[in-house]
């Protein structure tokens, strides 16, 4: 997923680049935008295989395979992409906030704060994996939901139904859930894959 999403933006921001679109925050939100819908759109059948899995017992679904045919079984080959909108809409707005608030913590922490290199990456890219996911985890909460669904049968509901229907049962706060947990993992991993990015990009290029 990550070198897909980085491939992405980086080709995007060059094409906008040529296009003569300024360097900043314009032009680094929609490549990330770019590369978070590209993204989803590639990978939301196997969110839909990990989501199943994770939500129904050893012996129903047994594997990834398994989890595709049940879904083709009930509702058919478009079921592979249950999800698909609130993923679409989500990833791309938590991408567009990824790439914006690296950068920008980035400049900060070297400017502001006198960071080297690495330390300017480690809190870019560590506040950039707290936007993507703040920035969009009510509509990933939604997209989960809608696939879980699959896995137990019955109508299967849309984006706007699964969002009345938590509303209704939790208000506004429903939407947030286990969103804390979620936060502090995201700054480890994402400082971790961004200076692994990083390195890389000096070594190698």
């Amino acid at each position: 997923e990550q070198c897909i999403a980085f491939g992405i933006q980086s080709a995007v921001d060059q094409l906008l680049e040529g296009m003569d679109v300024e360097e900043g925050t314009l032009r680094t939100g929609l490549s990330g935008m770019a590369a978070g819908s590209t993204t989803s759109l590639l990978l939301t059948p196997i969110y839909l295989v990990k989501v199943q899995l994770q939500v129904t017992s050893k012996g129903s679904l047994s594997g990834p395979i398994s989890v595709i045919k049940h879904t083709i079984n009930k509702v058919g080959f478009s079921g592979l992409y249950t999800g698909a909108l609130p993923i679409l809409i989500g990833t791309s707005i938590g991408y567009g906030c990824r790439f914006m608030a690296y950068d920008k913590a980035t400049h900060v922490a070297e400017q502001s704060l006198g960071f080297g290199r690495t330390g300017s990456v480690i809190v870019g890219g560590g506040m950039a994996g707290m936007a993507t996911w703040a920035s969009h985890y009510p509509l990933d909460l939604v997209s989960s939901r809608m696939e879980a669904s699959v896995a137990f049968g019955g109508r299967q509901l849309t984006m706007t139904e699964h969002i009345k229907e938590i509303y209704a049962q939790s208000g506004v706060r429903g939407f947030f859930r286990g969103i804390g947990p979620c936060l502090l993992r995201a700054f480890p991993v994402n400082a971790t894959i961004f200076l692994t990015y990083d390195l890389c990009k000096t070594n190698l290029t």
